[in-house]
């Protein structure tokens, strides 16, 4: 079941992100839906399973959407460790742990896309991801805030429902 829920999620983000919201928003307000999965997938599973899911994922994107094959598998790779290796020091419990572990990742991605993109001889890539980071980190949260009204409806609407990591949304995201 968790295995369908993160590819269901995965891939109908991806959807989203590389073929619905380029036509709707401008280019630096677009949510990094996969980026809040690779955060999420770094909150509740396991370093082999969720490294493979990261890397996966983000050698989907580089396909669909990215400009060096590898570099996105890369980095969500890096974001999903980085969250996985902190995640002991957090009370995982606490519901606004994904809206802060989004935003910290947003700011890694782009460090990590600066860096990556000099070394992928990208060009101007680093003008590109720091003139439009304070609008991707308001949109990651945005999304991730959106997320998770959106698993707290599902679950009081669906009682037999368990997301994956996300049993206790429902008793803490009352209206």
């Amino acid at each position: 079941m968790r295995i369908l829920f993160y590819l269901l999620f995965g891939l109908v983000g991806l959807l989203i992100q590389t073929a619905v919201f380029p036509r709707i928003l401008p280019f630096y307000l677009k949510p990094d839906l996969i980026l809040v999965l690779i955060v999420y997938i770094g909150i509740s599973e396991k370093y082999s399973s969720g490294g493979l899911f990261s890397y996966g994922f983000g050698l989907l994107l580089d396909v669909f959407a990215g400009s060096s094959l590898g570099m996105y598998g890369v980095v969500f790779l890096l974001i999903f460790f980085g969250v996985r290796s902190t995640i002991c020091y957090f009370n995982s419990e606490n519901p606004f742990l994904l809206l802060f572990l989004v935003f910290c990742a947003t700011l890694f991605q782009a460090s990590l896309l600066v860096l990556l993109g000099a070394f992928a001889e990208a060009g101007a890539l680093w003008q590109i991801v720091l003139h439009h980071l304070p609008g991707q980190l308001l949109m990651n949260v945005f999304a991730a805030v959106l997320l998770m009204l959106f698993v707290t409806w599902l679950q009081k609407r669906f009682f037999r429902l368990v997301v994956p990591g996300l049993q206790r949304l429902d008793e803490r995201y009352d209206d």
